[in-house]
């Protein structure tokens, strides 16, 4: 009996004793998983910032997209707008003295669509626009309407009368200087492009008018300040040419401007 008592206090002993030596064993695993975790954790709190910042840049790079395509579409514009603007400048010069419908510029009243009256119908635009300008219906009192805006100085007012004109009266015997004026009054606005536009128009219906020398002159002057030299010199070249006996003063201020851009 004393024997298995023996025995078993002798297993005992060694059961504790093998636990004692796998516990520190455990533990130190244990520990060492906390460790991983922990720093597992601590890269991804410091991934977190790094995100952030790629999704901020992402946004500024798309903003910046956006912007780039919108500058694109509006170079496109300007570009095919030049190129239009070459082309009757081109057919202008070329000695075409059709109007931009292929028939010639003639006199005559305006023609009345069933829409009505033209005039009453733009004027009436006009004033839905909360404009102040009641163009009259006699042409040459419309005319003389939109020459004293001009005259004032009140350059808005007068560019809008004279548009209005233009559209009223397309074919009165006026229109022609009207056209001539509407450009004067883009130049002296800054609105170079747009005047360019409506010398090129004023050539084109109205190659015989008193004024197409000094159309001309103004075209090439549009040209010049819009930068496009090559252009302005082509048109002083040609005023020189087709208008041998234009005044002095319109042939003294071109050779002025052919200086002034280096034309050869």
């Amino acid at each position: 009996m004393r024997g298995k008592i023996s025995v078993l206090l002798a297993s005992g002993v060694l059961a504790m004793a093998g636990a004692c030596a796998s516990g520190p064993a455990a533990a130190q695993s244990t520990k060492e998983r906390l460790t991983a975790l922990e720093q597992a954790v601590a890269d991804l709190q410091a991934r977190a910032p790094a995100a952030a910042d790629t999704s901020v840049r992402l946004g500024q790079l798309q903003e910046q997209i956006q912007e780039l395509t919108g500058r694109i579409e509006e170079l496109s514009y300007e570009l095919e707008r030049t190129q239009a603007r070459l082309d009757a400048v081109s057919a202008a010069l070329a000695g075409g003295a059709e109007g931009a419908d292929g028939a010639a510029a003639t006199g005559g009243p305006v023609a009345l669509g069933p829409g009505g009256d033209p005039i009453a119908e733009r004027i009436a635009e006009a004033s839905g626009e909360e404009s102040d300008v009641a163009l009259p219906f006699d042409p040459d009192e419309a005319f003389s309407y939109a020459s004293g805006f001009l005259l004032r100085g009140d350059y808005a007012r007068a560019e809008e009368a004279f548009e209005l004109y233009l559209e009223a009266f397309p074919n009165h015997p006026r229109t022609a200087d009207a056209q001539f004026r509407l450009g004067e009054i883009y130049l002296a606005t800054g609105k170079n492009a747009d005047a360019a536009d409506a010398f090129i128009a004023h050539i084109k219906k109205y190659p015989n008018d008193s004024r197409a020398a000094e159309a001309y002159l103004k075209l090439g002057t549009a040209f010049a300040r819009l930068g496009q030299t090559g252009e302005a010199c082509q048109v002083f070249k040609s005023m020189r040419s087709k208008f041998p006996n234009a005044s002095q003063p319109v042939r003294d201020r071109a050779d002025l401007e052919m200086s002034r851009i280096n034309c050869r």
